[in-house]
């Protein structure tokens, strides 16, 4: 998997620096590093299936994370399990792999100490305006209703599953950076720079939501959002030299989507009240407005708050 030292021409390009001692993977290997990098992370997805199975209960949770999506709202227990321990394990298991198989430092997967925590919550507070300004803006041209505000407010064990769910995404959101930004992306870098290794994790971030409403129903303004989802938060990670950030993006993101304003999260619903505004999608509306059933991911507003976001970390660095 790694060549002999004496037949390696240098490294093209370190996102995150830090990329180890002189070896670096097989070319082919890197060509297909996205692949070892789903396989992996379905095997420890699949763990977290079997214990499930063994465990009992939540067959329902366990038939659908099997299958890979869900009919109707998503049961909240089951799908914090889905988040923290299928996506928890696929995480270590990536973290593991790349350590000890691919024999470099975490450090030039972008998990790294420094400001690591001012980083974490900066990428938070971005995530939330990001999806704020894009729902709202939604809102403002008459795409939703407003069903209710603060809903989740008139029970403290919705408040409770809530702050849970907000755990439960972080390792969702952290796990999906490990893997396409952190890993995909710092292997492709290193043999065939930067441009191929952006392009090659964002489509391939992409691909892998495909099927969330099944491959007979696909949103094609979605997919090219999750493109330019992943092209921007592989130019935020670029930008800070740092994985945490992104990781932190990704998780305000999905939550304030899901729990803040009651909406679809990637084709999914959650069956939980909304924290802050239950927005009700208006059927006679264009999808190309409100993103249909895919949630807000696939409306053109997204489109154009994630270009802007796009264009903006590709700015030069003032001083």
């Amino acid at each position: 998997m790694v060549e002999n030292v004496r037949k390696i021409r240098p490294i093209k390009a370190q996102p995150f620096g830090d990329y180890g001692p002189h070896p670096r993977l097989h070319p082919v290997y890197a060509a297909l590093v996205f692949i070892v990098a789903v396989f992996v992370m379905v095997v420890g997805q699949g763990l977290g299936v079997a214990v499930l199975a063994f465990a009992q209960g939540m067959a329902d949770s366990l038939r659908s994370a099997e299958a890979g999506g869900f009919e109707g709202p998503m049961d909240p227990i089951g799908l914090l399990y889905m988040l923290i321990v299928l996506f928890g394990l696929g995480a270590i298991l990536s973290l593991l792999w790349v350590r000890f198989v691919e024999n470099r430092p975490l450090a030039s997967m972008g998990i790294r100490g420094e400001a690591a925590l001012t980083r974490f919550v900066r990428g938070l507070g971005v995530g939330l305006a990001f999806n704020a300004i894009a729902v709202l803006a939604i809102f403002a041209l008459g795409g939703y209703n407003v069903v209710a505000i603060m809903p989740a407010f008139s029970s403290s064990a919705t408040l409770i599953m809530i702050a849970l769910l907000l755990v439960g995404f972080i390792v969702q959101g952290s796990t999906e950076e490990i893997l396409m930004r952190g890993w995909v992306m710092s292997a492709m870098a290193a043999r065939f720079g930067l441009v191929i290794a952006v392009v090659v994790n964002s489509t391939v971030f992409a691909a892998l939501h495909l099927g969330n409403e099944g491959l007979g129903h696909i949103n094609w303004i979605a997919m090219a959002n999750i493109v330019l989802v992943g092209l921007f938060l592989s130019f935020y990670a670029l930008r800070e030299g740092s994985l945490l950030g992104v990781c932190g993006f990704h998780a305000a993101w999905n939550w304030l989507l899901g729990l803040g304003f009651g909406l679809e999260v990637s084709g999914q619903d959650i069956d939980v009240p909304a924290l802050i505004v239950d927005f009700d999608r208006k059927t006679d509306v264009v999808d190309w407005l409100t993103g249909g059933t895919f949630g807000p991911e696939g409306s053109i507003t997204v489109s154009v708050v994630l270009i802007i976001g796009c264009l903006w970390f590709l700015l030069p660095k003032k001083g």
